[in-house]
């Protein structure tokens, strides 16, 4: 039997991007990466207590995905 190490090919990644939001609000993108889809967010985790709304997490997602998409 005989296995080529070298032939391996990435197909698919997990991904966390810090940001924060104009008024000092911290959060980190939890994004999955695969070669057919691209990028998708699978969550927003506020930090340090801060909490954001539905609207701002969209805002968050759509600036994503446009900027690594």
């Amino acid at each position: 039997m005989e296995i080529n190490y070298s032939s391996e090919v990435l197909t698919s990644a997990n991904y966390d991007y810090d940001g924060k939001t104009e008024d000092g609000r911290e959060f980190t993108i939890h994004a999955f990466w695969d070669t057919w889809d691209d990028y998708t967010v699978d969550t927003i985790e506020w930090l340090n207590g801060a909490e954001g709304t539905d609207e701002e997490e969209d805002e968050i997602i759509e600036m994503f995905l446009e900027w690594m998409n």
